[in-house]
């Protein structure tokens, strides 16, 4: 059944999650503000009460990484409105530490301001590999970057030189909003015989083509029972480059 909370105690939740699932091991509260850009403890120590009696979370009080996350992420539904008694949004520190400001609704913008994006693997832009589905990071990005209808976007890290005619390039991160299907053209991650990669999707007469955008390579062409596993895992959303 789901369970209600706030857009930023969602956002909070998740991010105590990924955290655990990334480091085997809970957040402290002073790293959970640093994460969110809360100069005051007290406010995440609201949140995490609000997490708490809504039996989201167990904290013993005696440790100081002890948060225990209850509710699986499928069971979160985020209110559309923030409610009244909750301490939300930016100016999370004056509505705590300021009595003109309690009872007082914080508006939020659409978007969680902070939005944790797990990075799952590496997927092939070239010959496919296997992307294994374990997280090797969390990015913590603008959550306007990925809004309304972007959820469940994770991201993988590129090999290959097959897309570079589309501006990706090895080491880049992709960003996929998980679909199982394309239009023509659309730029796509599949995953062939237990193998992942990121190309262009043509269907024509019933045989898809995966196609690089590197005019050296050959698309990859999937004609019907030939291979034993075909799958579109969803559609490029984004692409993120880091320099060393």
């Amino acid at each position: 059944m789901a369970r209600n909370l706030t857009r930023r105690q969602a956002n909070v939740y998740r991010y105590i999650v990924d955290y655990i699932e990334e480091n085997q091991y809970p957040p402290t509260i002073r790293e959970i503000a640093e994460a969110f850009d809360i100069r005051s403890t007290n406010g995440v120590s609201e949140h995490l009460k609000a997490l708490i009696r809504k039996g989201f979370l167990t904290k013993d009080s005696a440790k100081s990484r002890a948060l225990r996350p209850l509710v699986p992420h499928e069971d979160i539904f985020v209110t559309s409105e923030d409610e009244d008694d909750e301490v939300l949004g930016t100016t999370v520190e004056a509505a705590v530490t300021s009595p003109s400001a309690r009872g007082q609704r914080v508006e939020e913008s659409e978007c969680l301001r902070v939005r944790p994006i797990p990075v799952l693997g590496r997927i092939a832009a070239g010959n496919p590999i296997l992307a294994e589905e374990h997280i090797e990071e969390t990015l913590l990005l603008d959550a306007g970057i990925f809004c309304r209808g972007q959820d469940g976007v994770y991201a993988l890290r590129v090999r290959g030189t097959s897309m570079i005619g589309d501006g990706i390039m090895p080491g880049d991160i992709v960003f996929i909003r998980p679909q199982e299907t394309a239009e023509n053209g659309e730029l796509i991650a599949a995953l062939v015989d237990g193998s992942a990669t990121v190309k262009r999707y043509e269907k024509r007469q019933g045989v898809i083509y995966l196609i690089p955008s590197n005019p050296q390579m050959e698309p990859i062409v999937i004609h019907p029972g030939e291979v034993d596993e075909f799958r579109i895992l969803g559609a490029i959303r984004g692409v993120l480059r880091q320099y060393a």
